[in-house]
């Protein structure tokens, strides 16, 4: 399943940039062109800091998402605010914004990580009994 969850996101965004390639051509370059650009790169973004986190730090679960919530938050506030996309009024949509995603990725990590745990668990009763 995290299989076909991963080939569909990758393609949905090969989709997604192939079609603003030819709009881009054709049209030239629209207000949700952009954004759904800048969405990528702020994802490319955050990805990168998130593999550097998890090569260079060794924290619990808990712990690892919670500095990874800090650092997303920041990231998506600092490019925002260079973006245009929030104001001083409205930073702290940042926060809820992040929230929604790292709390979600905590549900997916913590089922695959519990599926793993049950198939390591069947593997060792296998060889023991």
């Amino acid at each position: 399943m995290k299989r076909i969850l991963r080939d569909t996101c990758i393609l949905s965004a090969l989709m997604t940039l192939s079609v603003f390639v030819i709009s881009i051509v054709w049209v030239g370059m629209t207000d949700e062109i952009k954004l759904v650009l800048e969405l990528f790169i702020l994802s490319f973004i955050i990805s990168l800091g998130n593999y550097f986190l998890d090569e260079y730090t060794s924290l619990p679960m808990i712990g690892s998402y919670a500095v990874k919530y800090i650092a997303a938050t920041g990231l998506v506030m600092l490019f925002g605010f260079i973006a245009g996309w929030f104001y001083r009024s409205n930073f702290w949509m940042a926060f809820i914004y992040v929230g929604i995603v790292i709390v979600l990725a905590y549900f997916i990590d913590a089922f695959k990580i519990k599926r793993d745990i049950d198939y390591i668990n069947s593997g060792i009763k296998k060889k023991k009994g």
